[in-house]
């Protein structure tokens, strides 16, 4: 072809604004999803929540957007698809606008392991931290097992878009496609039978039309949002703590949250009060009384959150918190030095390094571990799920 070929919009502003938007999104995602510590999950879901909308918008624009942008373009028969692949096992990929077989085929790859990615992340954020949209419709274990599924997926995005970025190379080296001028200059060089005079003057109102379909997309998405969230979350409440609770229970340590316990558990520890983990922690058995019904009244089995479950409901002889297998395997990477630094004084001190332990909630995002001079660590160890 030659350089002097005429040219003609492939890819209007908007699907080139939306692409780029989206490759950040997705490494942001990616990056603190794999990569990042447990307090950066608010910017993992908001990378989520950018993607949901981009990739909302991209439905909708694939029934408004311009002629090579709208799905109906799409040369998506399986006969097509099979005469491109002989083409390029013979060394041939005709130059073609838009999107050609394989590649409008990876395109709607891409877009449902996006949907799939944000829906399972939905599911994850509600299910097991309480959060979002969906927190009072996905009880602590579905969100779990969608943290599994939603991990796969990632992985799963992780080799398209490797297939994706092999495929620009094979297209752009080997065959010289200007696919990367497409999508950043909008135009490509075609034939004079596909020539459209004044394709510039298409970019004005393409992307005025962009706009006001990415207003209908962020529309669509916050009334659901809003709709979604109507509905009162049952898993977690606020307890008010009594008294006699945190006078007694909170001079060694912070009054620890009733969720983190079971009722036949606080009945061990409130009946071994003469020798609680080595201490004479005895009170009055007025007081007694009244701290065993607010804890009972308050345990694990009344919430709904990843601490009651992976903590509160855990079985074994030891009563320690810090003894549960769960606990063990979040606080592995933090050194055994920093539970005996000033700051936090022992491993029974959650409030040293969660900000929201009174509420029970234990969010990561709350996490902030205390600076005692030693090289930062992790709070939990990334890439393990129980």
């Amino acid at each position: 072809m030659s350089k002097t070929s005429p040219s003609i919009l492939v890819r209007d502003l908007p699907v080139r604004i939306f692409h780029w938007s989206l490759v950040a999104a997705v490494m942001v995602a990616a990056l603190t999803g794999f990569f990042g510590e447990e307090n950066l999950l608010w910017l993992h879901v908001w990378a989520g929540y950018a993607v949901a909308a981009l990739v909302v918008f991209r439905l909708l624009w694939w029934i408004l957007g311009g002629r090579y942008s709208r799905l109906s373009a799409y040369p998506l028969s399986p006969r097509k698809v099979m005469a491109h692949i002989r083409g390029l096992l013979a060394g041939r990929s005709p130059h073609t606008p838009g999107h050609n077989p394989a590649g409008a085929w990876m395109i709607l790859i891409l877009m449902s392991l996006l949907a799939a990615l944000t829906i399972s992340g939905l599911l994850t954020l509600g299910g097991e931290e309480d959060l979002g949209p969906l927190r009072a419709y996905v009880s602590y274990r579905t969100g779990d097992a969608m943290g599994e599924v939603h991990e796969m997926l990632a992985w799963l995005l992780v080799v398209a878009i490797g297939g994706h970025l092999a495929g620009v190379f094979l297209e752009t080296k080997i065959f010289g496609h200007p696919l990367l001028r497409a999508m950043t200059r909008g135009d490509m060089p075609l034939p004079s039978r596909e020539h459209a005079p004044g394709w510039r003057a298409e970019e004005g109102p393409l992307a005025l039309r962009g706009l006001l379909v990415l207003a209908l997309a962020l529309g669509l998405l916050a009334a659901g949002y809003g709709a979604l969230s109507a509905k009162p979350d049952a898993r977690w409440r606020q307890v008010q703590y009594i008294a006699p609770y945190e006078k007694n229970c909170g001079d060694c340590h912070h009054a620890h949250h009733p969720s983190l316990r079971s009722k036949a558990q606080w009945r061990r520890i409130m009946d071994g009060l003469e020798d609680h983990f080595g201490e004479d922690a005895s009170v009055s058995r007025k007081d007694a009384a009244q701290i065993l019904a607010f804890l009972q009244a308050n345990d694990a089995f009344s919430f709904d959150t990843e601490a009651a479950n992976r903590l509160g409901r855990a079985q074994g002889g030891d009563l320690r918190i810090s003894s549960t297998p769960w606990w063990k395997m979040r606080h592995g990477g933090l050194p055994q030095s920093l539970f005996a630094s000033p700051k936090v004084g022992s491993k029974a001190n959650c409030n040293a390094c969660h900000m929201d332990a009174a509420s029970g909630r234990f969010d990561d995002a709350a996490i902030t571990i205390p600076q005692t001079g030693k090289p930062p660590a992790s709070a939990v160890r990334k890439g393990e799920h129980s």
